[in-house]
């Protein structure tokens, strides 16, 4: 009696699990599909009257997915073995499925039958209950089978022969299209088509021969291999450069990376990763261009200029501003073409300093309120610009408006800062107008009338909120003093006269608002 490999199908859609039922004589290579269904939990309902050697499952399917299948299975039947069926843009849940101990993947979109028979025959082969079965044929993995585990990082035997006919010339090159608006993959599928198409056309006009091969695309990548002679490289980057005007042309902004010229196929999945994820990660830095080479960006010398946060932050605690902003923009000058800064720390960092730099004109006291409620529009337009052209332009205009703060307002007058910061450094001790206008040689009155001329808020209204902002910070963050403790330690020997003025500030007494 001979015995077949029970195989289970597991697809939302019939016409997947059709197609694949008819793809392969299924019984003549030693295999006998035992069912089919269309989500995980029937399959796991079948699983235990069928009994099935191997399941071949999607990833997202309704009720339970193909990623949650695997994880249930393996932990109640390790002994059957799971391929999974992949659409391209579900890499990560396949690499999820690899640590429950998927044996393989496949991607359903490229899938054919010498490809699925060379899966089914090396996970058959590592079962003990089929290493004796003899195959009848021996097809081939497809081309595009190997190409597609090759520069996922796969280490896969390559039939050299195969190889040399499909790409007879000795250089390759990645050419990589970064489609950042294609979200649907019938767009992407479109634009896949759109630019091989394109491709195919140029290279006709290119001095040097081309095999032009559509890999699977990851993410919002398009990827295609080139095959062509050593002296080919200088058309492929003009092929590239009409690629992007010709998207440009059709509203279709998108950025092309070249890789280096390589010798062995083997060495796709490293290019890809150290070349071409690289120069993608860092296009931001590379001003506005959209057409990007690997082997042109030069990696940063180790006395790459860095950023002084500490000079930086002493200068605004001077009040050394132009200091300060002339620091901050030669930085940030000096970011183009730096392959040595991750752009969301950069973008993170240029945040904090624009920030630090509204605190520290508003606590010397610059009238810098229309900056500080615009800090959210810079912040989101920081977050968003595409390159670093927008942020030097964003960098400019702000400390330009943080210059007119220093050097344009009334309130900026050296004579109210430095009571102002007086105030702020003394506000614990029991000052009064009388004793702050000696302090400063004033007469009281003459400081009374100076003050409100110079500030938004009167002397005793300004030295009260302070106080109480300070009032408030100690019965948030200290449970073990008391409030006549607190009333004390900023600046009230009054406690009564504490409790009055802080319920007209903050609309509650200091007790209720420890609780609360």
């Amino acid at each position: 009696m001979e015995t077949y490999c029970k195989v289970l199908i597991v697809d939302d859609e019939m016409l997947v699990r059709q197609g694949i039922r008819h793809l392969l004589d299924w019984e003549s290579e030693g295999f006998q599909i035992v069912g089919e269904a269309s989500n995980g939990q029937d399959a796991l309902d079948m699983v235990k009257r069928l009994e099935p050697n191997l399941i071949l499952t999607d990833i997202v399917m309704p009720v339970m997915s193909g990623e949650e299948l695997v994880r249930v299975v393996k932990g109640l039947y390790p002994e059957i073995e799971i391929v999974v069926l992949s659409s391209y843009g579900e890499f990560e849940y396949v690499r999820s499925t690899f640590q429950n101990g998927v044996a393989d993947y496949l991607l359903k979109p490229k899938l054919d039958a010498n490809s699925l028979l060379a899966v089914l025959k090396k996970t058959v082969q590592g079962m003990p209950a089929f290493r004796h079965m003899e195959f009848r044929n021996d097809k081939g993995q497809s081309v595009d089978y190997v190409l597609d585990k090759l520069i996922s990082g796969y280490a896969m035997e390559i039939d050299s022969a195969e190889m040399g006919t499909q790409f007879p010339y000795p250089c390759f090159i990645l050419f990589v299209a970064d489609i950042q608006e294609s979200s649907s993959s019938s767009l992407m599928k479109r634009n896949e088509e759109w630019i091989e198409t394109l491709l195919k056309g140029l290279v006709q006009d290119a001095g040097q021969p081309f095999i032009i091969r559509r890999l699977s695309h990851q993410d919002s990548h398009i990827r295609f291999l080139l095959n062509t002679e050593d002296a080919g490289r200088m058309d492929a980057i003009h092929v590239g450069e009409q690629v992007v005007d010709a998207g440009v042309r059709g509203g279709s902004s998108f950025y092309v990376a070249l890789s280096q010229s390589f010798k062995r196929v083997e060495e796709l999945h490293d290019v890809y990763t150290q070349d071409i994820l690289k120069v993608l990660d860092h296009r931001f830095f590379l001003s506005d261009q959209q057409l990007l080479f690997a082997d042109e960006l030069m990696e940063q010398e180790e006395n790459s200029d860095t950023f002084d946060s500490e000079a930086f932050a002493a200068e605004l605690n001077h009040q050394d501003f132009q200091e300060a902003f002339e620091r901050l923009s030669r930085y940030v000058a000096s970011m183009p073409g730096r392959l040595d800064t991750d752009m969301f720390e950069f973008k993170s960092f240029l945040g904090h300093s624009l920030f630090n730099i509204i605190v520290a004109l508003l606590h010397f006291h610059y009238e810098a309120r229309t900056l500080d409620e615009a800090k959210y529009e810079y912040f989101r337009a920081i977050h968003e610009a595409k390159h670093i052209g927008e942020v030097r332009a964003l960098l400019a205009k702000f400390l330009n408006e943080a210059t007119d703060c220093v050097t344009g307002n009334k309130t900026s007058a050296p004579g109210i800062q430095k009571i102002l910061m007086y105030l702020d450094e003394h506000f614990t001790e029991p000052l009064t107008l009388t004793e702050v206008a000696k302090q400063f040689h004033f007469n009281p009155s003459y400081l009374s009338n100076y003050f409100t001329i110079h500030n938004k808020e009167g002397f005793n209204e300004y030295l009260n909120r302070i106080r109480i902002e300070r009032a408030c910070e100690l019965l948030r963050d200290t449970s073990q003093m008391s409030i006549s403790e607190i009333s004390a330690l900023v600046g009230y020997s009054d406690h009564s006269y504490f409790t009055k003025v802080f319920r007209k500030l903050m609309g509650t007494s200091p007790s209720h608002y420890r609780k609360k």
